[in-house]
Protein backbone atom coordinates (compact mmCIF):
# COMPACT_ATOMS: atom_id res chain seq x y z
CA UNK A 1 0.00 0.00 0.00
CA UNK A 2 1.26 3.44 -0.80
CA UNK A 3 0.86 6.58 1.44
CA UNK A 4 1.12 9.41 -0.53
CA UNK A 5 0.48 13.28 0.16
CA UNK A 6 -0.31 14.40 3.80
CA UNK A 7 0.86 10.20 4.76
CA UNK A 8 4.29 10.74 3.80
CA UNK A 9 4.68 13.70 6.12
CA UNK A 10 3.14 11.08 8.87
CA UNK A 11 5.56 8.96 8.16
CA UNK A 12 8.57 11.10 7.91
CA UNK A 13 7.43 12.44 11.14
CA UNK A 14 6.76 9.15 13.08
CA UNK A 15 10.21 8.08 11.59
CA UNK A 16 12.31 11.27 12.93
CA UNK A 17 10.85 10.57 16.62
CA UNK A 18 11.77 6.03 16.21
CA UNK A 19 14.98 7.05 15.17
CA UNK A 20 15.85 10.12 17.63
CA UNK A 21 15.75 7.84 21.35
CA UNK A 22 17.64 4.40 21.56
CA UNK A 23 15.89 1.38 21.03
CA UNK A 24 16.33 0.46 24.78
CA UNK A 25 15.64 -3.19 26.01
CA UNK A 26 14.64 -4.23 29.49
CA UNK A 27 16.34 -6.69 31.24
CA UNK A 28 14.89 -10.51 31.76
CA UNK A 29 15.03 -12.37 34.77
CA UNK A 30 13.59 -15.54 36.70
CA UNK A 31 9.60 -14.74 37.34
CA UNK A 32 7.29 -16.41 39.76
CA UNK A 33 4.00 -14.55 38.84
CA UNK A 34 2.75 -14.28 42.35
CA UNK A 35 1.51 -11.75 44.57
CA UNK A 36 1.79 -12.37 48.62
CA UNK A 37 1.24 -10.82 51.73
CA UNK A 38 1.81 -10.80 55.01
CA UNK A 39 0.35 -13.59 56.98
CA UNK A 40 -0.07 -11.13 59.96
CA UNK A 41 -0.24 -7.35 58.66
CA UNK A 42 0.82 -6.01 62.31
CA UNK A 43 3.98 -8.24 62.04
CA UNK A 44 7.25 -7.98 60.22
CA UNK A 45 8.03 -11.62 60.09
CA UNK A 46 4.76 -13.04 60.05
CA UNK A 47 5.70 -15.45 56.56
CA UNK A 48 3.55 -15.03 53.33
CA UNK A 49 0.42 -15.71 51.60
CA UNK A 50 -0.04 -16.33 48.18
CA UNK A 51 -2.93 -14.15 47.44
CA UNK A 52 -2.54 -13.97 43.11
CA UNK A 53 -1.07 -16.30 40.54
CA UNK A 54 -1.05 -15.37 36.97
CA UNK A 55 -2.44 -17.81 34.96
CA UNK A 56 0.08 -19.85 32.71
CA UNK A 57 3.29 -18.39 35.07
CA UNK A 58 5.87 -20.88 36.93
CA UNK A 59 3.91 -19.99 39.86
CA UNK A 60 0.68 -21.93 38.01
CA UNK A 61 2.68 -24.55 36.42
CA UNK A 62 4.21 -25.38 40.11
CA UNK A 63 0.75 -25.43 41.21
CA UNK A 64 0.46 -22.54 44.04
CA UNK A 65 -2.45 -20.92 45.05
CA UNK A 66 -4.20 -18.56 46.93
CA UNK A 67 -4.40 -18.98 50.14
CA UNK A 68 -1.21 -21.02 50.21
CA UNK A 69 1.28 -20.03 53.23
CA UNK A 70 5.03 -19.86 51.82
CA UNK A 71 6.76 -21.31 54.50
CA UNK A 72 10.41 -22.04 52.73
CA UNK A 73 12.28 -21.71 49.52
CA UNK A 74 15.00 -24.24 48.65
CA UNK A 75 15.29 -24.87 52.33
CA UNK A 76 15.19 -21.03 52.98
CA UNK A 77 12.79 -20.23 55.68
CA UNK A 78 10.60 -17.41 54.23
CA UNK A 79 9.73 -14.90 57.38
CA UNK A 80 8.69 -11.53 55.12
CA UNK A 81 8.89 -10.52 51.41
CA UNK A 82 12.41 -9.22 51.69
CA UNK A 83 13.59 -12.68 52.33
CA UNK A 84 10.99 -14.22 49.29
CA UNK A 85 12.43 -12.08 46.92
CA UNK A 86 16.15 -12.06 47.49
CA UNK A 87 15.84 -16.08 47.55
CA UNK A 88 14.05 -15.52 44.13
CA UNK A 89 16.52 -12.94 42.64
CA UNK A 90 19.87 -16.05 43.15
CA UNK A 91 17.56 -18.32 40.68
CA UNK A 92 18.39 -18.18 36.83
CA UNK A 93 15.75 -18.85 34.43
CA UNK A 94 14.55 -22.42 33.99
CA UNK A 95 16.34 -23.19 37.50
CA UNK A 96 14.57 -25.84 39.77
CA UNK A 97 12.96 -24.65 42.80
CA UNK A 98 11.12 -25.83 45.61
CA UNK A 99 9.01 -24.88 48.27
CA UNK A 100 7.13 -25.82 51.48
CA UNK A 101 3.53 -24.92 51.81
CA UNK A 102 1.29 -24.73 54.18
CA UNK A 103 -2.17 -25.22 52.09
CA UNK A 104 -4.98 -25.49 54.27
CA UNK A 105 -3.29 -26.37 57.79
CA UNK A 106 -1.26 -29.60 55.71
CA UNK A 107 2.79 -29.26 55.11
CA UNK A 108 3.42 -30.12 51.21
CA UNK A 109 6.65 -29.82 48.88
CA UNK A 110 5.89 -28.84 44.97
CA UNK A 111 8.82 -27.91 42.90
CA UNK A 112 9.26 -26.93 39.01
CA UNK A 113 10.91 -24.83 37.39
CA UNK A 114 10.95 -21.29 36.91
CA UNK A 115 10.24 -19.20 33.59
CA UNK A 116 11.59 -15.84 31.91
CA UNK A 117 9.88 -12.25 32.98
CA UNK A 118 9.82 -11.60 29.70
CA UNK A 119 8.50 -14.83 28.31
CA UNK A 120 5.64 -14.60 31.45
CA UNK A 121 4.41 -11.49 30.49
CA UNK A 122 4.63 -11.78 26.84
CA UNK A 123 2.17 -14.62 26.92
CA UNK A 124 0.06 -12.45 29.21
CA UNK A 125 -0.02 -9.51 26.90
CA UNK A 126 -1.06 -11.96 24.42
CA UNK A 127 -3.92 -12.96 26.33
CA UNK A 128 -4.84 -9.20 27.31
CA UNK A 129 -4.75 -8.13 23.78
CA UNK A 130 -7.11 -10.74 22.70
CA UNK A 131 -9.73 -9.94 25.25
CA UNK A 132 -9.11 -6.07 25.44
CA UNK A 133 -8.41 -4.81 21.62
CA UNK A 134 -11.07 -3.47 19.64
CA UNK A 135 -13.35 -2.73 22.52
CA UNK A 136 -13.94 0.45 24.01
CA UNK A 137 -10.97 1.94 26.62
CA UNK A 138 -12.50 1.77 30.36
CA UNK A 139 -12.33 4.82 32.21
CA UNK A 140 -9.39 5.49 33.87
CA UNK A 141 -8.95 4.88 37.68
CA UNK A 142 -8.98 8.31 39.91
CA UNK A 143 -6.63 10.51 38.38
CA UNK A 144 -5.64 13.82 38.75
CA UNK A 145 -3.75 16.31 36.11
CA UNK A 146 -0.93 18.37 36.37
CA UNK A 147 -1.23 22.17 36.10
CA UNK A 148 2.04 23.70 35.24
CA UNK A 149 1.02 27.06 35.85
CA UNK A 150 0.53 25.80 39.82
CA UNK A 151 2.96 23.17 40.06
CA UNK A 152 0.04 21.03 41.34
CA UNK A 153 -2.92 18.18 40.07
CA UNK A 154 -6.33 19.20 39.37
CA UNK A 155 -9.10 16.34 39.18
CA UNK A 156 -11.15 16.64 35.46
CA UNK A 157 -13.64 15.49 34.62
CA UNK A 158 -13.17 14.23 30.94
CA UNK A 159 -9.55 13.23 30.91
CA UNK A 160 -9.50 11.49 28.02
CA UNK A 161 -12.48 14.09 26.40
CA UNK A 162 -9.49 15.14 23.86
CA UNK A 163 -9.07 11.44 22.11
CA UNK A 164 -12.45 11.86 20.83
CA UNK A 165 -12.44 11.73 17.42
CA UNK A 166 -8.87 11.09 17.01
CA UNK A 167 -6.05 8.97 17.54
CA UNK A 168 -5.13 8.53 21.31
CA UNK A 169 -1.86 8.16 22.97
CA UNK A 170 -1.79 6.91 26.29
CA UNK A 171 1.94 5.96 28.34
CA UNK A 172 2.26 5.10 32.03
CA UNK A 173 5.45 5.50 32.95
CA UNK A 174 6.97 6.49 36.92
CA UNK A 175 10.19 8.18 38.13
CA UNK A 176 12.90 5.69 37.68
CA UNK A 177 15.85 5.94 35.24
CA UNK A 178 14.63 3.98 32.54
CA UNK A 179 11.67 5.35 32.53
CA UNK A 180 12.30 8.98 32.42
CA UNK A 181 14.69 8.04 29.49
CA UNK A 182 12.70 5.54 27.65
CA UNK A 183 8.43 7.06 28.56
CA UNK A 184 8.76 10.18 29.48
CA UNK A 185 11.32 11.29 27.04
CA UNK A 186 9.82 9.47 24.43
CA UNK A 187 6.60 10.71 24.85
CA UNK A 188 7.65 14.56 24.83
CA UNK A 189 9.29 14.08 21.89
CA UNK A 190 6.80 12.51 20.02
CA UNK A 191 4.48 15.27 21.08
CA UNK A 192 6.81 18.20 19.81
CA UNK A 193 7.32 17.25 16.66
CA UNK A 194 3.56 16.43 16.14
CA UNK A 195 2.84 20.13 17.78
CA UNK A 196 5.39 21.44 15.14
CA UNK A 197 3.65 19.73 12.16
CA UNK A 198 0.54 21.53 12.89
CA UNK A 199 -2.89 19.46 12.31
CA UNK A 200 -0.94 16.69 10.00
CA UNK A 201 -1.47 14.47 12.36
CA UNK A 202 -4.75 14.28 14.74
CA UNK A 203 -3.12 12.81 17.46
CA UNK A 204 -4.16 13.28 21.32
CA UNK A 205 -1.39 12.42 23.68
CA UNK A 206 -2.02 11.15 28.09
CA UNK A 207 1.20 10.67 29.96
CA UNK A 208 0.11 9.06 33.34
CA UNK A 209 1.86 8.35 36.36
CA UNK A 210 1.67 5.22 38.17
CA UNK A 211 4.04 3.17 41.13
CA UNK A 212 3.16 0.76 42.74
CA UNK A 213 6.25 0.40 44.63
CA UNK A 214 5.58 3.95 46.62
CA UNK A 215 2.15 2.89 46.65
CA UNK A 216 3.26 0.36 48.81
CA UNK A 217 5.67 2.21 50.38
CA UNK A 218 3.81 5.10 51.80
CA UNK A 219 0.34 5.18 49.89
CA UNK A 220 -1.22 7.83 47.51
CA UNK A 221 0.76 11.13 49.33
CA UNK A 222 3.84 9.18 49.07
CA UNK A 223 2.99 8.40 44.63
CA UNK A 224 1.90 12.34 44.63
CA UNK A 225 4.86 13.70 46.39
CA UNK A 226 7.48 11.48 43.71
CA UNK A 227 5.32 12.89 40.70
CA UNK A 228 5.27 16.66 41.92
CA UNK A 229 9.13 16.29 42.11
CA UNK A 230 9.50 14.79 38.30
CA UNK A 231 6.69 16.81 36.89
CA UNK A 232 8.59 19.87 38.76
CA UNK A 233 12.18 19.22 37.03
CA UNK A 234 10.99 17.32 33.18
CA UNK A 235 8.17 20.32 32.93
CA UNK A 236 6.12 17.63 30.45
CA UNK A 237 5.00 19.31 27.00
CA UNK A 238 2.13 17.12 26.64
CA UNK A 239 -0.78 16.55 29.07
CA UNK A 240 0.39 14.36 32.15
CA UNK A 241 -1.24 12.92 34.98
CA UNK A 242 -1.17 10.66 37.92
CA UNK A 243 -3.12 7.42 38.99
CA UNK A 244 -2.42 7.37 42.29
CA UNK A 245 -4.89 4.83 44.13
CA UNK A 246 -6.28 7.09 46.94
CA UNK A 247 -8.93 4.39 48.39
CA UNK A 248 -5.71 2.10 48.18
CA UNK A 249 -3.70 -0.65 46.01
CA UNK A 250 -6.31 -2.61 43.80
CA UNK A 251 -6.44 -6.01 44.48
CA UNK A 252 -4.64 -8.61 42.19
CA UNK A 253 -7.82 -9.59 40.30
CA UNK A 254 -8.57 -6.28 39.71
CA UNK A 255 -5.42 -5.26 38.22
CA UNK A 256 -5.81 -7.10 35.03
CA UNK A 257 -7.80 -4.29 33.45
CA UNK A 258 -5.24 -1.54 33.74
CA UNK A 259 -2.45 -3.11 33.39
CA UNK A 260 -1.08 -0.92 31.36
CA UNK A 261 -0.55 1.53 34.06
CA UNK A 262 1.21 -0.61 36.62
CA UNK A 263 3.18 -2.22 34.07
CA UNK A 264 4.30 0.97 32.61
CA UNK A 265 3.01 0.44 29.02
CA UNK A 266 1.12 1.84 26.09
CA UNK A 267 -2.64 2.08 25.09
CA UNK A 268 -3.52 3.47 21.48
CA UNK A 269 -7.31 3.98 20.74
CA UNK A 270 -9.40 4.60 17.54
CA UNK A 271 -11.00 7.76 16.71
CA UNK A 272 -14.39 5.42 18.02
CA UNK A 273 -12.28 5.11 21.40
CA UNK A 274 -11.75 1.47 21.24
CA UNK A 275 -8.23 0.07 21.66
CA UNK A 276 -5.85 -0.64 18.75
CA UNK A 277 -2.99 -1.21 20.53
CA UNK A 278 -1.98 -2.71 23.77
CA UNK A 279 1.37 -3.37 25.80
CA UNK A 280 1.92 -4.02 28.99
CA UNK A 281 5.57 -5.24 29.11
CA UNK A 282 8.78 -3.84 28.16
CA UNK A 283 9.67 -0.26 26.99
CA UNK A 284 7.31 1.35 23.95
CA UNK A 285 7.46 -0.96 21.00
CA UNK A 286 8.54 2.35 19.14
CA UNK A 287 7.93 0.18 15.35
CA UNK A 288 4.43 -0.91 16.56
CA UNK A 289 3.53 2.39 17.74
CA UNK A 290 4.33 3.23 14.38
CA UNK A 291 2.81 1.23 12.81
CA UNK A 292 -0.77 1.63 14.70
CA UNK A 293 -0.50 5.22 13.87
CA UNK A 294 -0.16 4.92 10.24
CA UNK A 295 -2.70 2.41 9.58
CA UNK A 296 -5.21 4.21 12.18
CA UNK A 297 -4.41 7.38 10.20
CA UNK A 298 -5.27 5.54 6.40
CA UNK A 299 -8.46 3.85 7.69
CA UNK A 300 -9.80 6.73 9.41
CA UNK A 301 -8.30 10.19 8.08
CA UNK A 302 -7.11 9.45 4.46
CA UNK A 303 -9.31 10.29 1.89
CA UNK A 304 -10.10 7.36 -0.74
CA UNK A 305 -7.82 7.66 -3.82
CA UNK A 306 -10.15 8.19 -6.72
CA UNK A 307 -8.90 6.15 -9.63
CA UNK A 308 -8.27 8.20 -12.91
CA UNK A 309 -10.88 8.25 -15.73
CA UNK A 310 -9.78 5.81 -18.55
CA UNK A 311 -9.59 8.39 -21.47
CA UNK A 312 -12.06 7.12 -24.30
CA UNK A 313 -10.76 5.79 -27.50
CA UNK A 314 -11.08 7.59 -30.58
CA UNK A 315 -14.56 6.38 -32.14
CA UNK A 316 -14.03 5.63 -35.83
CA UNK A 317 -14.87 8.28 -38.32
CA UNK A 318 -16.93 7.87 -41.88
Amino acid sequence: MSFPGRSILIYTLLFLFGSSIAFAQSRDFAFLGVFTEAIDKTKTDSGLRIIYVYPGSAGDDLGLKEGDQIIALNDFLIPNRDRFVKELRKENIGATIRFLLNRDGKKIKVKGKIKSYKKTMGMIQDRLREKYVGKPLGALPATLWWNSKTSGFEPSKDPLGPFKSKIGLLVAYDDCPGCQKNRVEFLSQLFTRTKAAGDTLPLAFAGIYQSDSQLTKGGSKECLTQAVKLYTARKPPFPAGIAHFPGGAPAPKEREKNLFLHNHGVVITDPDGKIAYLQVTGYPDQLAIQKTIGELFVKHFQPPRIPAEKPKKAGSGG
